[in-house]
């Protein structure tokens, strides 16, 4: 779920996707404040990585609760010991894989996808198991890279435009809510369960 470069750098990549400059362009308290987010619900964070947006989403959710999940062990052992160390109580880790969430289908509020979309293989195979996890009528927040050049970011040819998103979420059975910039380099977009 996460997009790195291979497994020796993985605490490098850990750091910089922890680092506070990346709190300057991605603030999650800012993007949390565009997420139709319920005190109450249940919202999985999949492709979590090290819990940046865990974290925020684990306090905004006073009487609700976080389903993070990722593929790499690395990413849950980062996430696991940031959410100890924040005392949190409402967030479960969980490891998955690529098309496969060991959530029951239909059972959550909503889903987070921060910056993975653009790291699967099939992007509507991805969002088609996304949306198996919602309930009905159940939102998802997604936040990509434009497709262009930028200093960071994955390769150009894995990034998603706002257009393309939008086609490959409707065919996967979402509405598309809106979406707006966030930096001239992300942007955040809001999708809802048919």
């Amino acid at each position: 779920m996460t997009s790195q470069s291979g497994p020796s750098d993985n605490q490098e990549f850990i750091r910089q996707l922890l680092s506070p400059e990346r709190a300057e362009t991605s603030d999650p308290i800012f993007i949390l404040s565009l997420s139709p987010i319920n005190a109450y619900d249940t919202v999985a964070d999949i492709g979590c990585g090290p819990g940046f947006f865990t974290l925020p989403l684990a306090k905004a959710l006073v009487r609700g609760k976080v389903l993070a999940l990722d593929l790499d062990d690395e990413m849950l052992a980062a996430c696991r010991e940031r959410v100890a160390e924040a005392r949190l109580g409402n967030v479960e880790i969980l490891k998955c894989s690529e098309f496969e969430f060991p959530i029951e289908a239909g059972s959550v509020d909503g889903v987070f996808l921060a910056f993975v979309i653009q790291a699967s293989p099939d992007k509507g195979r991805f969002l088609k198991a996304v949306r198996e996890v919602l309930q009905p009528r159940g939102w998802c927040s997604v936040l990509e890279w434009y497709r262009k050049e930028t200093e960071m970011g994955p390769p150009l040819e894995r990034r998603i435009d706002p257009g393309d998103l939008e086609v490959v979420a409707r065919e996967a059975g979402f509405r598309t809510m809106g979406w707006r910039d966030l930096n001239g380099e992300q942007y955040m977009m809001t999708l809802r369960n048919i």
